[in-house]
């Protein structure tokens, strides 16, 4: 039996969280998605993670670049240092636009990044590209 797929997310606004996780269901995505309210919140969740936990790994993170505490890059610095995570694909989703922060991240070794849309369709779109082609 397949085990269901598990999606990590670091996002610190409460209503991108629903929306994001409405999107998701909205995309047909089968994923159970699991919420941190900021990088630091997941970074203590995973801190326990052992090789011997393999099997209940994520199959991705879903990183917001700005958020209080620890930011989206550090979460990617750390999850890209860690062997247990580093072949984990990692998406930003995230506010910013800028160039700079799309280089740096993929730079980084996040697999993918989206700025966030204006619209939920949209989001919807992001959500089943993501599950497409990163939650097989």
């Amino acid at each position: 039996m397949n085990k269901q797929k598990v999606i990590l997310i670091a996002e610190d606004d409460a209503d991108d969280r629903l929306l994001i996780k409405e999107a998701f269901f909205e995309s047909g995505s089968a994923a159970e998605l699991i919420f941190f309210e900021n990088g630091e919140e997941l970074l203590n969740y995973l801190k326990d993670f052992s090789k011997e936990e393999a099997a209940i790994l994520p199959d991705l993170f879903i990183l917001d670049l700005n958020m209080p505490k620890t930011d989206g890059k550090e979460v990617l610095a750390y999850l890209k240092a860690q062997n247990i995570f580093q072949d984990i694909p990692v998406i930003v989703l995230t506010t910013s636009k800028s160039k700079d922060d799309r280089d740096v991240a993929i730079g980084m070794g996040a697999a993918g990044f989206f700025s966030k849309p204006s619209s939920f369709t949209e989001l919807v779109h992001i959500a089943g590209s993501i599950s497409e082609q990163w939650v097989k």
